[in-house]
């Protein structure tokens, strides 16, 4: 595994805890620290490789459309991202930059968090209180099990390595099973992280107790379905989103005399509040946010957008536009998608990153940050494992799918069957939560598939394109490059 080989030389800049997201790691810091700001500097550094799936690479490529082309909810807008055409035709290939961007991005990640849990666990810096000590241990672990929570679910049996590297020995591991990875790392690492000293929320992007329960209410809804299929677990994320929806900690946005929902969703200034739990985070002309010129429509160039600054994206299929009733806001202009804006017609097209303060003025540098936890996401999660655990809906799995639903002008569900209203939480899902790279794991840990009216078998099911999901698209292949320098991790 080269990239957990090299691994060693991850890079973390010296810089206080309010400054961590303006900074780009620049000098390289020795495995043990020894002060105070060693430790905090080590876990600013894990933050930085959350950024890279949701950066713009060359002319138009962005590493999130591997997740949304593959479910038959969007299509690529500009054929010179080949990665995405042939995550589009379900074409898995061992040199898909976007499968390896996932890849490499986490397993640096989980390098930086390892360096990091050694470092705070190992100084002896007075002003390191136990406070502070359980604080920055918490986010460390939070951001570790975050990155082997997104390479299970995308690349199945992987390695598992939860101590530092020291040489390149150290890195050619082979793999170690999916269940062994979620009860091993990813579950007491959340569970240790929501025990910390870390505040209950975060409005500056850090992790929070509230996100460390969030993530681990998804974690266990994920380990009760494919391929674990955990029954028991149901109960287990629905008493954990419980805890969020009970804590008050968050809520979701609603539109006022001023501003839409909508466009708190994708304005800069409600970043890290609210509704967002916790987010990728960037700041303007130091960290730049690249997804918003990502979306920006085609047809807007020199008019909402900068010239030759805009790539639409990815564009919504009609299928899954039309399985929106008519009265729903999300599918309508400004909503999650719009086709004109300021008196500007274009192709349908993405309006959740499109902060219209950023266009034209300081296109293409920006600072919108991309969603990883929203508290609508906390709501369906507790509908839905409610509704598996106990076999039926009750009170409060209403409560948490209509306030949703609600929302986006919809009518308020009820009198449904344990079945019915597992479908009804799915489709919620896929309508609320779209462009956010969470549908296609939806989809494979249950195993089905929207087709745009009710539910299809995850395998077999036929996308838009015509392209068919088989077996061979349940995990994305390790990359080429990994198997090259570590034979171990062969199929």
């Amino acid at each position: 595994m080269k990239k957990l080989i090299f691994l060693i030389l991850i890079s973390f800049t010296m810089f206080s805890c309010d400054d961590w997201l303006i900074e780009e790691p620049k000098s390289s810091k020795p495995l043990v620290g020894a002060t105070l700001e060693d430790a905090e500097a080590a876990v600013n550094g894990i933050y930085a490789f959350l950024r890279n799936p949701y950066n713009r690479r060359g002319f138009a490529d962005l590493s999130l459309t591997a997740l949304e082309t593959t479910t038959g909810q969007y299509y690529p807008a500009v054929a010179q991202d080949g990665f995405a055409t042939e995550a589009y035709d379900l074409v898995f290939t061992r040199t898909n930059a976007h499968f390896g961007d996932y890849w490499n991005s986490c397993y640096q990640g989980i390098e930086a968090a390892n360096i990091a849990i050694e470092n705070v666990t190992n100084i002896t810096d007075s002003r390191l209180t136990d406070e502070i000590r359980s604080e920055l241990l918490g986010e460390a672990h939070f951001l570790r099990a975050y990155y082997y929570f997104v390479l299970v679910q995308l690349f199945g049996d992987i390695p598992m390595k939860v101590t530092a590297t020291t040489g390149p020995d150290d890195g050619l591991i082979g793999k170690t099973s999916i269940k062994d990875i979620y009860e091993q790392v990813i579950v007491p690492d959340l569970q240790l992280a929501e025990s910390s000293t870390m505040p209950n929320t975060s409005t500056g992007g850090r992790v929070s107790k509230g996100a460390a329960k969030s993530l681990l209410a998804k974690v266990y809804l994920t380990m009760a379905g494919f391929p674990l299929n955990q029954a028991d677990k149901y109960t287990l994320a629905k008493n954990k989103a419980k805890e969020v929806i009970d804590a008050g900690w968050f809520n979701l946005f609603q539109s006022d005399g001023t501003t839409t929902w909508f466009n708190k969703l994708n304005s800069s200034a409600y970043d890290n509040k609210e509704e967002n739990i916790f987010m990728v985070n960037y700041a303007i002309n130091l960290v730049n946010n690249s997804i918003s010129v990502y979306f920006a429509p085609v047809a807007g160039a020199g008019n909402i957008t900068v010239s030759a600054l805009h790539f639409g994206g990815m564009y919504p299929t009609e299928t899954f536009l039309n399985s929106y009733a008519v009265e729903d806001l999300r599918a309508q202009n400004q909503g999650f998608f719009f086709d004109s804006y300021k008196g500007f017609d274009f192709e349908l097209s993405v309006f959740k990153y499109f902060d219209g303060e950023f266009f034209p003025a300081t296109a293409p540098n920006g600072n919108k940050n991309f969603p990883l936890l929203r508290y609508a996401d906390v709501l369906l999660v507790y509908a839905e494992a409610q509704n598996a655990a106990d076999g039926s809906p009750n009170t409060e799995a209403y409560a948490a799918i209509n306030s949703v639903r609600e929302r986006a002008g919809l009518a308020a569900l009820s009198g449904l069957s344990g079945t019915e209203f597992e479908e009804a939480v799915w489709r919620e899902r896929a309508w609320e939560l779209t462009c956010e790279g969470q549908v296609w794991y939806d989809m494979k840990r249950t195993q089905k598939a929207f087709n745009g009216t009710g539910f299809e078998n995850f395998i077999g099911f036929t996308k838009p394109n015509g392209k068919t999901i088989s077996e061979d698209n349940i995990y994305f292949p390790i990359p080429q490059s990994e198997l090259d320098v570590n034979p171990q991790l062969a199929d």
